[in-house]
């Protein structure tokens, strides 16, 4: 290993680079059928916090905030 091979170090940044692409492509792929509201149904509206959290209004009035 020699970390001042050019093409070494090229290989590894290309090579983490897809590795994290494909740890994401995973996480949404698990993630697909995850659901916001209790009754399943998309959200009508969403209002966003300074801090980070989000509220979701569902279509049954129930109010989620994640």
């Amino acid at each position: 290993m020699n970390w001042r091979s050019r093409r070494f170090v090229l290989s590894l940044m290309v090579g983490l680079g897809l590795l994290l692409f494909a740890g994401g492509v995973l996480a949404g792929y698990l993630s697909r059928h995850d659901k916001i509201c209790p009754n399943g149904k998309p959200p009508i509206a969403q209002r966003s916090e300074v801090i980070g959290s989000t509220e979701y209004k569902c279509s049954d009035g129930v109010v989620v905030t994640k």
